[in-house]
Order: structure tokens, then C-alpha cells, then sequence
């Protein structure tokens, strides 16, 4: 006998446990920009008190799972997590679903929302730094039904959120459902666990919750100095030898 309930949504099935019902709020995130979602997801599935809670099932399965501490991990994996006296509903998304399915993908997590009674979501992507401006740390953009106000500016008019984040948030708005996207500023082309830090810090600011980034800080530090280290031997090997050198 299943440990789990069922929601099907047309050809995807959530396999969920109880725990999960009128959660005080769901997060998840994605392997966008700087994989910024994927990484802070992850940092709070590991770190926050959290235990394995469903998982989402679609048509075409990514073919691959992980060992976990009591089985295996599939590609989109629920977590039941309690902090500072909060419920959150979690989703690790180790894999992006195939084309013809991110829109039913993203429709069915609103719907499955909505019915267990989940209160409002927060999608945690990634923003290109170089539309950054001064000292900001991240933009955000939420749906007309979510109610909570950010002191950072909102996302510009004439830009767009692209990808499944923008899937589920679009499906949130046609619901009538609230839900935040934290976009902190990042680079395209690295993972970001400074940017999945300022996300965390945003979210635990906005509830009152007290997940801890000093981990993904000390990730941040040690990318860092890698990336340091790498250009710095890129640098060297563009520098001809000593006996090769002109002198004037």
C-alpha cells in the first residue's frame, strides 16, 4: 500500500504525503540563471529540517534518481520542512521537465497548491547582474493575488522571466493564486551560492523564518577563489616564457 496520496492534474500525478496539506508556504526554484533556484533548494532539502514528502510524476520521467538517506531521490522531489514554527512545502527540482510538458508541469503544481490548502508560493530564479543597479541585491516580481510588499524594486516593465519559473507563475495568476518570484542579481555562466544565500535571507525576512546561508556563504567564498585561481592561470598561460619575452 502507497505511503502517499495521489493528485492527478490530466498526465501529471503528485504522489504527496499529508504533511504537506495547508502548508504556510511552498518553495521551489530551478537550474536557471547561476542555477540559483536549484542551488538554495537544495541547500534547504539538506540543511533545514526536512524529510522526503512526494514526488511529482510526469509523462516523460527524466531517466535518472539519487541515493538518499532512505532510499532514492527522484527528479522532482517533495520535502516537508518545519522552521521557527512555520510549515513549508518544498520542491527540488534535480531536472527541468521535457518542452511538451513544462507548461502542464507548472499548471499542475498551482492546481495541487490550490487544493491541499498550500497558502502562497515563493519561486526562487536568477537575474542577469547586468541590469543591476547600485547596491540592489535582487528584483522580484508576484502575481496580483499576492499581497506581501517588498522594500526592493520590482522587476521592469519590458523584461521577462523566462522558463518554468515563468510557467508556474503565469498558471498562478490565471488561478488567482499568490506567488512571489526573488530574483537576486547573478552571472549566467556559474553556479551562484551567494545569489541562493540572498534569496534564503530575503524569504526568511518575509516570514519570520530562520533557515541558515552560512554554508552556502563558505560555498560562495570557495567558488570564489577557484574562479580566482583559474583566471589567474589563464593569465599565466597567455604570458610567454621568460626567455621569449621582448625587452625594449
Amino acid at each position: 500500500m502507497s505511503r502517499f496520496n495521489i493528485h492527478k492534474f490530466k498526465t501529471i500525478r503528485i504522489a504527496y504525503s499529508s504533511e504537506l496539506e495547508n502548508a504556510d508556504l511552498f518553495i521551489t526554484g530551478f537550474k536557471g540563471y547561476g542555477a540559483v533556484g536549484y542551488i538554495a533548494t537544495l541547500h534547504l532539502a539538506d540543511t533545514a529540517e526536512c524529510k522526503e514528502a512526494g514526488y511529482i510524476i510526469t509523462k516523460y520521467m527524466p531517466e535518472a534518481v539519487t541515493p538518499s538517506s532512505n532510499g532514492v531521490v527522484g527528479p522532482f522531489t517533495l520535502y516537508s520542512c518545519n522552521n521557527n514554527g512555520k510549515r513549508i512545502a518544498l520542491l527540488v527540482n534535480h531536472d527541468i521537465p521535457v518542452v511538451q510538458e513544462r507548461s502542464r508541469f507548472a499548471e499542475a503544481i498551482v492546481d495541487f497548491l490550490a487544493t491541499i490548502g498550500v497558502k502562497e508560493a515563493v519561486l526562487i530564479g536568477g537575474f542577469d547582474s547586468r541590469f543591476k543597479q547600485g547596491d540592489e541585491k535582487l528584483r522580484w516580481v508576484a502575481t496580483s493575488a499576492y499581497t506581501r510588499s517588498l522594500e526592493e524594486p520590482r522587476m521592469d516593465k519590458g523584461l521577462y522571466v523566462v522558463g518554468p519559473l515563468a510557467l508556474l507563475l503565469f498558471h498562478a495568476e490565471v488561478r488567482g493564486y499568490p506567488a512571489l518570484a526573488v530574483l537576486p542579481y547573478t552571472e549566467a555562466a556559474r553556479p551562484d551560492p551567494r545569489a541562493a544565500a540572498a534569496a534564503i535571507e530575503k524569504i526568511n525576512e518575509l516570514y519570520g523564518l530562520k533557515f541558515s546561508i552560512d554554508e552556502l556563504l563558505e560555498q560562495a567564498r570557495k567558488i570564489e577563489e577557484m574562479i580566482t585561481m583559474m583566471e589567474q592561470q589563464q593569465r599565466d598561460m597567455l604570458t610567454p616564457p621568460s626567455s621569449e619575452r621582448a625587452y625594449m
